[in-house]
């Protein structure tokens, strides 16, 4: 599986909250921050949203 890099720019708050729900989650804020962000993602990128950025006229109901 290939991996990249990313970086984040929080606001204080948002950097405040993270640290907070990471050490709900004993997790640090880095992989709590990279798994929050992975399932976001993974269920915002539906089959539409994929033909919509392939430039692809969207599929019509079955």
């Amino acid at each position: 599986m290939a991996t990249e890099a990313v970086t984040l720019k929080l606001t204080a708050r948002q950097a405040e909250a993270l640290r907070a729900l990471a050490a709900l989650e004993e997790l640090p804020p880095e992989v709590y921050a990279a798994e929050v962000l992975v399932k976001h993602l993974y269920h915002a990128y539906t089959p539409q949203v994929a033909a919509r950025a392939a430039g692809l006229p969207p599929a019509g109901p079955a």
